[in-house]
């Protein structure tokens, strides 16, 4: 039996292999060192202790076993393990973690293409993002993945297959300059829940750089990490995808900041989110060109 399931093993049951009789109050036991006509081994079923008031000691099962068998600390808990025969295993090793081992400018054709195919300007992705080299080595083999830099100096990863990963759970803020910081810039925030948005926003503005200060949460889960950075600005506008996890998002956005936020879903009311409906909308292609501000 290991160690710990020794010690966590039910304090009656033990006094019972003792020879202990239970006595009349609660939790009160004849004690198993000696000849007794009242009841005065009291246990605490919870913590798994006793306390023995005629001796004044107390302790764990352990020491029980010690006093009542006189022996050794070890024999205790081998007498304990005979009670409930358990083979102890050994928790399964935790899988070895994913690496980056590369960080270069997009490059890769078929992430070139996926971009395309979402409409964003390879200009635009290029500004924002990087093309990283992850290495997984269960499977023993590297991807090379479309990643968005975040305030921790994590991305956000994504691939054309619809695979999506994080490799620190965290936002990312962006000034009226193009450039991350923690620093408000304007008095108004964009919000966006993925980095895809943020860009479809701005091939829609037309524009390199945005008109106001940015956040994109990568998650909606980190949406209480960004609310020191949104506090600060006096106009919030919520750019959360049209489903069950974005209006919930928004809705809590509108509860922490009651009067400062403006619902911008209805702009792309048919279309799950902004990407989808700069795919959908004619007139914008990745090959158009940008300027650096509106």
């Amino acid at each position: 039996m290991f160690q710990k399931e020794i010690y966590n093993y039910p304090i009656e049951k033990v006094l019972e292999a003792l020879g202990a009789r239970k006595g009349p109050g609660k939790d009160m036991w004849f004690s198993p060192f000696r000849e007794e006509t009242r009841a005065s081994l009291h246990v605490d079923r919870e913590k798994n202790l006793w306390n023995d008031f005629g001796l004044g000691q107390g302790g764990s099962i352990i020491q029980l076993v010690m006093l009542t068998k006189r022996c050794n600390c070890k024999d205790a808990e081998a007498f304990v393990a005979s009670l409930a025969p358990y083979t102890y295993k050994q928790p399964e090793p935790s899988a070895p973690k994913s690496e980056i081992k590369a960080v270069r400018e997009i490059r890769q054709e078929y992430l070139t293409n996926y971009l395309q195919k979402r409409k964003i300007p390879l200009e635009l992705a290029r500004m924002y993002c990087k093309e990283v080299i992850v290495r997984n080595p269960q499977k023993g083999m590297n991807f090379t993945l479309l990643g968005f830099p975040n305030n921790m100096g994590g991305f956000a990863l994504n691939a054309p297959s619809g695979f999506k990963s994080t490799t620190k759970a965290a936002i990312s803020t962006i000034n009226t300059e193009g450039k991350m910081s923690v620093t408000p810039s304007t008095k108004n925030v964009a919000v966006f829940e993925g980095f895809f948005d943020f860009l479809s926003w701005q091939v829609m503005q037309s524009s390199k750089t945005p008109s106001c200060d940015v956040v994109v949460l990568n998650s909606v889960n980190n949406l209480q990490k960004a609310s020191a950075y949104i506090c600060a600005h006096d106009k919030i506008m919520g750019f959360l995808d049209n489903d069950a996890a974005g209006q919930k998002c928004q809705s809590a956005l509108e509860g922490m900041f009651p009067g400062k936020v403006t619902d911008m879903s209805d702009l792309y009311g048919k279309y799950k989110d902004l990407n989808e409906m700069l795919q959908a909308s004619r007139g914008y292609t990745a090959d158009m060109k940008l300027t650096p501000s509106i």
